[in-house]
């Protein structure tokens, strides 16, 4: 399986939530979207960083999480 590369497309912040997220797109399949949250304030300086630490915690938990149905 090919590595996949997502492209980092959006950074917002809601001020009355006090909470911060950024938006990848899949370069391979634009289809292919996902939001995650980040700390809040985080800048573009610091966006790579903090969004490569959250695509590693998302990760981490799905792969311990259950499926099931309703």
């Amino acid at each position: 399986m090919a590595i996949s590369t997502i492209t980092i497309v959006g950074l917002s912040h809601d001020l009355a939530q006090k909470k911060s997220y950024v938006n990848f797109v899949w370069a391979d399949d634009p289809s292919k979207r996902l939001g995650l949250e980040l700390p809040y304030g985080t800048s573009l300086d610091e966006i790579e960083e903090a969004a490569g630490k959250a695509v590693a915690d998302f990760a981490r938990e799905m792969t311990e999480c259950r499926i099931r149905m309703p």
